[in-house]
Formats: structure tokens, C-alpha cells, sequence
């Protein structure tokens, strides 16, 4: 998040004991009268199904005010199937205030509906959770889960049957001190030997001793980042399933820049090893080479994602990597604060990247909204990657200390043109994009199986919300569920491309990006008007290719590495 003090700012801004936090020129646009008006709201294409379905998670302060920045970070959310039975389930990450925090668990019924089975689950440990991580760190073929939070990181050893264990002591995963804060993680296989590594981000040195609030004109408010020293994210080395070892140093990872709060890993070179991307708070964002699994090199400068298009840093929060111009090449999306749009980087053959927010559309809308989870996703199936992000102000009171922005903010929903331009459907999305929240968490996945991307998302000072795909006579589609044998179990950090009449289409197995948060890891490809698909390559982080060839489409395959 950045804050670049303005003419206007400066008038409102009262320099006591608690300095203020200098904050971002304000756009007086609203973001719902830039929607299209010829874009009509009905049918919509989401409809949020939460409380239909069973999903009562609520947050909120009980109109608590002001927050701090730890009270108004947020929290996350994972889409995963912990039982196996095919049908995406969901967890849920919350805190209320800064003393009690819970996640629940809610199996999906395969009918519509979900029930609440954090009860009995062994998920009911408390700690001040944020974020989650999913990864079968043990290839045992059940998915694990990481719960990360200030002061807090705990790994939970799915058991079956809907148990969990910790195991974060015995595995050698604790958190550094009382107020280390754990924000955004990730698994990968990042020295390829079969067992998923581990990436968690830190925050910010925010403790008792720290400035708590920030006085603007007459009004208090969280601080912003500048406002605290960063803390650095650490590298864990899985050691054959059984344990972790911190490896940050020697890694080479201790040059970061800190203060992240999204990661997003991808093969970005396309050397077969995958790299890291870190969105950082109002410092330069990280991308951090991988030699070969012996060290990384901070190359974020060099490529032209540490800053933006003007030579600025930025508030980097959400953060996700996807293919969306169709050139095979694997492009970098950062959501970020007011007054500076998300970043849109479009990946080169020559490994620079180029801000393309501008042509691409995306700047002039995203630019009064502050951007936390955020993923691309086909959500009509033409075969072109779309975008949805979550927004919500980090000031509980912004409608009082800024009479022309708010506190509560609308999601957006792009559709992407053929990779030539994001066009704003977010008035199309439905009632679940246009009615404000305060979004953090983001995640996606088919929850109910019928071939359309879902989307679930967190509002910090409200009920989550469960959008169901109802995109009218989609495309055609063919979605991938890998087992690796050498490679790690969940095949993450595999590169697949599917080919049909003429067009390809390339993911990378993952289950991180966005923020706080991790998604469905079965690869989904919408492929348009396509009948057939002609022949599906499978790169494993092994080394290994498998290619199956020819494919009916409209269903779910599994790919098992040989």
C-alpha cells in the first residue's frame, strides 16, 4: 500500500506524538458510476449463494473504532479437497479483534449445500490466524493445511476422515516470537526432489512498544507501513516428509526487501525451476531467481517488477501469475493501494516485464480502490483468462476521515478481450461484486463440478461470500487433476499445456497467489468453441513428461506422472 502525501492530505493532517501516515491523493470518482452503463446487471453471472448453502461465517469488530494494522490486515481463505471425494471444500480464516481468532471448516455436500465439520476436526486450536497455505507435504495424498497469523504458524497433518494434527513442533515449524507476523504463504518443490518446500512471508514489526494509531485532522486511524520496520519472510527446506528445515540465509533469501503480504511462485525464466514473486507494502517488490535449487537471486529490478510503470513502488498486497495474452508465457498481476492502479505485467521472451495496466484498461478503474486478493480465472470459458479482485479500505473509519471514499468497497470483475483489453463487467457479476465490503481473502475453484469457475471471498467486517458461476452458454472446457510419483504428490510447480484446433493454453500447477489465501489446485482450461482437444503435455518438476493424447472435453481427467 502506498501513501504519497497531497495538497489536500497535507490540510486534514495533524502532526502530534503519533505522527500520521502520509496518505494517498484521493480519486472523488466512484468506482460504480465508471461501470459501463450499458452493461446491464441481469442475469448476473455470480450469484452469492453463502447463506443458502450453509455458510455462516461472519467477521467483524462489533463497531470497535479505530483498528490498528493489525485488526484491519484481514484474513484468508482456501478452497481444497481434504476428503478426496471430488468435491472442493472450503476453510475459513477470521479473528475478532486482536485476542480470540478461529477458522472453520465447511465440507461440501456435492448438493449445493455445505456443513460446518471444524468441530471435532482438530482445526479448532486458537491463535490469531490471518492466512493459510495448502499443500500434501508428506505425499501421503491427502492435503495438509498451514495456518499462519501473528505470533502464530501452525502445520496441520491431515489424518482422513476430516481429522488434523499438528505437527508444527515436530516438524520444526514454530514462529520465531510472540509477535513474528506470519502473513501470506506457499508451498512448492523449490530443489525438485519430490517433497513441497515451504515460503512464508512476514509483515511488519507491529508490537506494544510500536506506534498503535495515526491522527488525521481530527480523526484517528490505522498507521501505514512506513510507519514500521519489515520483517523478513523465511525459506523451509522439506526433508523427505518428516521434518523442516529454515534455510532463508543460505538461500539467499534474507535480501528481501520484507513487509509482504502476497506471494506467488511460477517458473518465470523457464529454466524448469520455480521462482518467487513477493508483493511488498510500499517497498520494491522481490523476484527471486531459483539457481538451479541452491540459491535464489533478487532479480525484481532487473525484470521490471519491483516498481511500476512511472519508476514507483507500490503497494503490493494481492498477487497472481497467469498466462492472459495466450503467448505461453507466464505474466504477474499486484493489487495494490489508492491513487496507484493494480499492475498488470505483461512476461517477455527476453524475461522483461512491462506495466501494461494502462492499455490494458485496468489502471483508470482500479486506481481509487484498494486491492487485496485477487486471481485470474476463466469464468466464461472462451479460453481467455479473466480477473476478479477483492477490495476494502485498511482505515475502519475512512468514511469520516475521507468523506469521498469508504471503508466498504465493491469487488471488480474484468473480462478479458482476446488479451487485448480488460473490459469492466463488474455490474454483470452481480450483487456479490457490487455491494461493498471490506474484501480481503480471495480463492477460486469449481465447487460444485459443472465446469464453471467459483469464486469465494472474505469481508473483513462481514458474512464471507460463496459466488456461484452461472455464466450463461459458456465455452467448452477440460479441467486436470495431476499425482505425481517422483514428483511431489499434488504435482505442483508442473508446467501443463493443452493443444486444440490450432490454439494452446499453458497453467502451472499451484496453489498459492492471491492473498492470504490458496485455491483449488485441479487445473481449469476454458477452450472456447473447441471440440476436441488434441494433446495434453504434463512437464514435472521432476524432469519427467507425460503426454496424453486425444481428449473428450467438458470433464475432469487425472494425469499421473510414469
Amino acid at each position: 500500500m502506498k501513501y504519497i502525501l497531497s495538497r489536500r492530505d497535507a490540510m486534514r493532517l495533524i502532526v502530534g506524538t503519533s505522527v500520521s501516515m502520509l496518505s494517498g491523493c484521493r480519486s472523488t470518482r466512484s468506482h460504480l458510476s465508471q461501470v459501463n452503463p450499458l452493461l446491464s446487471p441481469d442475469p448476473s453471472y455470480f450469484e452469492d449463494r453463502a447463506l443458502s448453502s450453509g455458510i455462516n461465517f461472519q467477521l467483524g469488530h462489533g463497531g470497535r473504532s479505530p483498528l490498528t494494522i493489525l485488526e484491519t490486515m484481514g484474513t484468508g481463505c482456501a478452497i481444497f479437497d481434504y476428503d478426496g471425494d471430488g468435491y472442493a471444500d472450503i476453510l475459513l480464516i477470521g479473528q475478532t479483534g486482536t485476542q480470540t481468532a478461529h477458522c472453520s471448516l465447511f465440507h461440501n455436500n456435492g448438493n449445493g449445500t455445505f456443513t460446518d465439520v471444524t468441530r471435532g476436526s482438530g482445526l479448532e486450536q486458537p491463535g490469531l490466524y490471518m492466512g493459510c497455505a495448502v499443500g500434501d507435504f508428506d505425499n501421503d495424498g491427502r492435503p495438509d493445511v498451514l495456518l499462519t497469523g501473528y505470533g502464530v504458524l501452525r502445520l496441520f497433518r491431515n489424518l482422513g476422515q476430516g481429522r488434523f494434527e499438528d505437527v508444527s513442533k515436530d516438524v520444526g515449524l514454530y514462529s520465531p516470537s510472540p509477535t513474528s507476523w506470519h502473513s501470506s504463504a506457499i508451498f512448492a518443490d523449490f530443489d525438485r526432489d519430490g517433497y513441497l518446500d515451504l515460503y512464508v512471508a512476514r509483515y511488519v514489526v507491529f508490537n506494544s512498544h510500536t506506534i498503535q494509531l495515526c491522527n488525521y485532522g481530527q480523526y484517528k486511524s490505522s498507521c501505514g507501513p512506513i510507519f514500521y520496520d519489515p520483517q523478513i519472510g523465511s525459506l523451509y527446506r522439506n526433508i523427505k516428509g518428516q521434518r523442516f528445515e529454515e534455510i532463508t540465509q543460505e538461500a539467499g533469501l534474507t535480501a528481501a526487501h520484507g513487509k509482504t503480504l502476497g506471494v506467488a511462485v511460477a517458473d518465470v525464466n523457464g529454466d524448469g525451476w520455480p521462482d518467487i514473486y513477493l508483493a511488498n507494502d510500499e517497498m520494491p517488490g522481490d523476484l527471486f531467481i531459483n539457481n538451479k535449487g541452491k540459491a535464489f537471486h533478487n532479480e525484481g529490478l532487473l525484470r521490471g517488477v519491483a516498481l511500476n510503470g512511472a519508476g514507483q513502488m507500490q503497494g503490493g498486497m494481492g498477487v497472481d501469475f497467469g498466462d492472459y495474452d495466450n503467448d505461453g508465457l507466464l505474466d504477474l498481476f499486484v493489487a495494490t493501494f489508492e491513487n496507484e492502479p493494480d499492475v498488470l505485467y505483461q512476461a517477455s521472451k527476453s524475461g522483461i516485464f512491462m506495466d501494461m495496466s494502462i492499455p490494458l484498461g485496468i489502471a483508470t478503474i482500479t486506481r481509487p480502490l484498494v486491492g487485496f486478493g485477487c486471481k485470474f480465472l476463466d469464468i466464461d470459458n472462451d479460453g481467455w483468462l479473466d480477473l476478479a479482485i477483492a477490495n476494502g479500505h485498511i482505515h475502519d473509519n475512512e468514511d469520516l476521515v475521507d468523506t469521498q471514499e469508504h471503508y466498504r468497497q465493491p469487488m471488480l470483475l474484468f473480462h478479458n478481450q482476446n488479451g487485448q483489453l480488460f473490459a469492466d463487467i463488474t455490474a454483470k457479476g452481480g450483487m456479490g461484486f457490487t455491494t461493498p465490503m471490506v474484501g480481503r481473502g480471495l480463492a477460486i475453484g469449481d465447487l460444485n463440478n459443472d465446469g464453471r469457475m467459483d469464486i469465494v471471498t472474505v469481508d473483513l467486517e462481514g458474512k464471507a461470500r460463496l459466488l456461484i458461476n452461472q455464466f450463461p452458454n459458456p465455452g467448452n472446457w477440460i479441467r486436470i487433476t495431476l499425482e505425481g510419483r517422483q514428483s511431489n504428490r499434488m504435482g505442483i510447480g508442473a508446467r501443463v499445456t493443452v493443444y486444440a484446433e490450432g490454439k494452446r493454453w499453458v497453467k502451472e500447477c499451484t496453489t498459492g497467489g492471491s492473498y492470504l489465501s490458496a485455491s483449488d489446485v485441479r487445473l481449469h482450461f476454458g477452450l472456447g468453441t473447441a471440440k476436441s482437444v488434441e494433446k495434453i503435455e504434463v512437464h514435472w518438476p521432476s524432469g519427467k513428461q507425460s503426454i496424453v493424447t486425444p481428449l473428450r472435453i467438458n470433464r475432469d481427467i487425472t494425469i499421473v506422472e510414469t
